[in-house]
């Protein structure tokens, strides 16, 4: 008998309807028994069964938008950067040598699932399944700028979900199930996605190979990863350092890390900090008094709203840690509350308004449940006062959106969605009305361009408090004119008309962004040709400006020697820093095909050129 029938597991294969046959050439259409394509001539390879279970579990569990966004990126031959988790299961020889064949395959099959659904959750790929070991891309074929940490959190979510498994398993069979992982970002060169939603790779500068060594090396319930993979992560995880890993194949040792959980409050990715370098900030003077003369109105006892609004790195999250300066020293400080939306965060529901609630609460992402119930019981008594009908009408709800336990008696309507969020929407009213008439507030959503629609529903409804309390609500965003968040701005033009802050911030002007390189340096004897590229690469944006001296700095282009800085022979080497490409495919990815297709000839032609030669060269039939 199959063991996961006793758990609530069906072993029987999912009954799931194959996706069209494709050319892996061209792409057209083809019939299931066909041997070549009748639109190129191409040879198919004829599908196996095995293919065939795999592409029907893949497809089961992949997300529509997500198939969606793989089978329109229609990548060929590209090297990107991709962060490769490779994930096993310890031990699986020694458990298939004590299990039946097929009672073996069906419990690989269901933990793949488990592991596939978290790899889905953060839109990565699955690049192999075989055997007892997943290989999973993050940044091909659909790239994000954050795509380091999705593998993290994807395979921090595959160890959750695997423990519940195993601990069945234990409980039931005896079994000692357990799983490892390790991750490692590196170039890759990548085929077309097939209709299986996986794709043919190779491996430049064995990128793969390294993940695959860093998984073996991890202990069983782990995840270890490389300093590449640290790097673009910055602060966001605990990490143990574990030294230098000898790796077969490697001339030098492989420094890596095992990865303890998320940080319950990661500092800021961006700066140079870490390098000992820092400058005030530059080129925003106005648009700092215009938030900061609005704490002067809520110091008076009236709201107000304001949005800031630029494309990413140029300058939002420093204006609002000024402006957060600004408001802890005022002469009647505000209480700070900030909640942040995330890349992956549109299909999580509430994600914003419970980032906000922590933040109110002061409860972390690492705080035990009973700790967290504690802490939401403390607040409220204190905000709420002795009113215990107001007490009682709330805390379950704030419970149930952070996931706590709820205390005995209490109860939440949750038959009707609608009456869940309007009960939602009320604890929040009086969650923020107790805290207002304890002082000012400033409460920030940053990122609001990947706000989740409920969450967003919610901010409608929560933000005319404006209007009667002494809160300045701050939404920060890029320009995306299609998202929840941009939205929610046209909305608050209609409520609050010309007493609604609008901040566009553009790119910094040549004359600020070598004040920026000045400061950042704090000499003036750098050469001009080393200034001059870094504002060429940067082209105003601070958060590029920042990138490319780091990059500069890590890779001995410049080097300080006593109080200046001097550059070396590479001066004539320099390359778009790592820490910059997956935010620029990011944006690419988004473009049509048309549109990809004239930016891949553009970089070509070069940094700058005529239109006319941009023209004639799309006019050209492609071969």
């Amino acid at each position: 008998m199959w063991i996961g029938r006793g758990l609530g597991y069906d072993a029987r294969p999912m009954s799931v309807e194959s996706p069209p046959r494709t050319c892996p050439r061209c792409d057209a259409s083809v019939a299931p028994d066909a041997k070549f394509c009748a639109n190129c001539g191409q040879a198919l390879a004829e599908p196996s069964s095995t293919d065939a279970t795999i592409q029907s579990r893949l497809i089961a569990a992949a997300p529509a938008p997500l198939i969606t966004k793989m089978r329109a990126a229609r990548i060929t031959g590209e090297r990107k950067p991709v962060t490769a988790l490779f994930a096993d299961v310890v031990g699986s020889t020694t458990l298939a040598e004590h299990m039946d064949p097929e009672d073996w395959t069906a419990m690989i099959n269901e933990a793949f699932d488990l592991m596939s659904r978290a790899v889905f959750r953060y839109e990565g790929t699955i690049a192999q399944l075989q055997g007892d070991a997943m290989l999973a891309f993050f940044g091909a074929p659909v790239a994000h700028e954050d795509d380091p940490e999705r593998a993290i959190f994807a395979a921090l979510d595959m160890l959750v979900a695997t423990e519940e498994f195993a601990s069945q398993l234990k409980s039931t069979h005896g079994i000692d199930f357990r799983i490892r992982a390790g991750i490692n970002s590196g170039p890759v060169l990548v085929g077309n996605v097939g209709s299986d939603l996986r794709y043919e790779y190779t491996a430049l500068g064995d990128a793969v190979n390294v993940a695959a060594r860093m998984q073996t090396a991890a202990q069983p319930g782990t995840i270890v990863i490389t300093e590449m993979t640290r790097r673009l992560t910055g602060d966001t995880f605990e990490l143990d350092d574990l030294g230098e890993i000898e790796v077969k194949g490697k001339a030098e040792p492989i420094q890596a890390y095992r990865v303890i959980g998320r940080k319950a409050a990661p500092a800021r990715r961006r700066g140079l900090e870490s390098v000992g370098l820092d400058s005030p900030m530059v080129g925003r003077d106005e648009q700092l008094a215009r938030l900061t003369s609005l704490l002067d109105v809520i110091a008076a006892g009236r709201g107000r709203v304001a949005f800031v609004v630029g494309e990413p790195g140029i300058g939002k999250s420093r204006l609002l840690a000024e402006l957060k300066a600004a408001a802890l020293t005022h002469p009647s400080p505000a209480r700070w509350v900030e909640g942040r939306c995330v890349s992956y965060g549109r299909s999580l529901p509430y994600h914003l308004l419970v980032d906000l609630l922590r933040s109110i609460l002061g409860i972390s992402f690492s705080a035990a449940e009973e700790d967290a119930r504690a802490a939401l019981d403390r607040e409220l008594a204190e905000l709420l006062g002795a009113d215990q009908s107001e007490v009682a009408d709330t805390a379950p709800y704030l419970a149930d959106l952070l996931g706590l336990p709820l205390r005995e008696g209490e109860v939440i309507q949750t038959e009707v969605p609608e009456v869940l969020q309007g009960r939602y929407v009320a604890a929040t009213h009086r969650l923020l009305r107790g805290l207002a008439a304890r002082g000012p507030v400033v409460l920030v959503c940053e990122d609001l361009h990947w706000a989740d629609s409920a969450s967003v529903e919610v901010a409608r409804m929560v933000m005319p408090l404006a209007v009667q309390l002494p809160i300045l609500f701050v939404g920060a965003m890029r320009a995306e004119t299609e998202s929840g968040g941009w939205q929610l701005m046209g909305q608050a033009r209609e409520l609050f008309g010309d007493a609604l802050t609008e901040i566009r911030l553009e790119p910094l002007t040549a004359a600020d962004s070598r004040t920026l390189v000045a400061n950042l340096l704090e000499i003036e004897s750098l050469p001009d040709r080393v200034r001059d590229l870094i504002m060429t690469r940067a082209e105003g944006n601070p958060f590029f400006v920042e990138e490319v001296v780091r990059m500069l700095i890590e890779g001995g282009v410049i080097v300080a020697e006593g109080n200046r800085w001097v550059a070396t022979e590479k001066v004539g080497s320099i390359e778009i820093p790592e820490t910059l490409h997956g935010l620029l495919l990011a944006r690419i990815d988004q473009l049509p095909d048309a549109a990809k297709r004239s930016l891949r000839i553009a970089a070509v032609i070069g940094r700058q050129f005529p239109i006319r030669v941009l023209e004639r060269v799309l006019a050209e039939p492609e071969r």
